[in-house]
């Protein structure tokens, strides 16, 4: 069994983080693993971790507090957590659900080794929705979102890594499932758009192509970090990738691309090439 920690706010809907022995800081500093943007929650609020079949919770020390289940946290002391309990931050600016469920339980296949393809998804607009419709109508539209990406995924053959506030990170084997997968999932979301038009859900996709080290089901190294960067740049309903996946992906030669860009990605040094995919038929 895993526990899972799913973290909402006004303005941040249904982030999870998977808890291991490496401690995941919740904050307001952008240094922190969740990052929550509110002036009452500290820069280094609360930490959350697992060891065996336990998950353990300790606040740093915040201006403003924690509570667990109602009652105030002790900074001095380490909380043995269970799943279904609630923490809250700064009296509820932040609310934090503790779930525990079967490792992988999201996923069909394994975690992919070797050369891997990322692919980092993130829902446009997000915060403007929140504040035209109110947190429940935007939790209906984000539970859809979750749901069509999560049978996109699985379906091609991927890994959910994790879901990131309104975002995904899926690992894949295969170059061309990945490019594939993003594009049904842009399919399928101007389908829904179009017949429900109360669901307005667009995403923008990046993916880049690379080895990296796979570390208790999350993945870490620069060819991660470019799919981030690239995803970044892409707008509504793009998908944009890296020169290596476009390679890797195209080897049937019945993919369609855009011409080949340069970008600066923040962190990465040099220029780097992606190319748009066009799936809109």
């Amino acid at each position: 069994m895993a526990y899972v920690i799913e973290i909402s706010t006004g303005s941040q809907q249904g982030g999870r983080q998977i808890l291991t022995d490496k401690h995941v800081i919740v904050g307001r500093s952008a240094a922190c693993d969740v990052t929550i943007d509110d002036p009452y929650v500290s820069g280094n609020h609360i930490e959350f971790w697992a060891e065996g079949d336990k998950a353990f919770a300790r606040d740093l020390n915040s201006s403003n507090g924690s509570s667990h289940n109602g009652n105030s946290i002790n900074p001095a002391d380490t909380l043995t957590l269970n799943s279904g309990d609630r923490i809250d931050l700064a009296e509820g600016k932040a609310i934090i659900v503790v779930l525990q469920e079967t490792a992988d339980a999201k996923n069909i296949s394994p975690p992919p080794s070797g050369t891997v393809t990322f692919l980092f998804s993130d829902m446009y607009g997000s915060t403007d929705l929140v504040n035209e419709l109110g947190d429940l109508k935007f939790r209906d539209i984000s539970r859809t979102h979750e749901g069509i990406l999560s049978d996109a995924i699985r379906d091609h053959e991927g890994y959910i890594v994790k879901e990131m506030g309104d975002g995904f990170m899926a690992a894949f084997a295969s170059s061309r499932n990945a490019v594939i997968c993003a594009m049904e999932i842009q399919k399928t979301l101007k389908t829904l758009r179009a017949k429900e038009p109360d669901l307005p859900i667009n995403v923008r996709i990046g993916l880049n192509t690379g080895e990296a080290i796979l570390e208790n089901g999350d993945y870490f190294g620069r060819a991660v970090s470019e799919a981030a960067r690239i995803s970044s740049k892409a707008e509504a309903e793009q998908i944009l990738i890296s020169s290596v996946t476009k390679r890797m992906a195209d080897s049937a030669g019945d993919l369609r691309f855009g011409e080949e860009m340069e970008f600066e990605l923040k962190g990465l040094p040099g220029d780097h090439t992606v190319f748009e995919v066009y799936w809109d038929e």
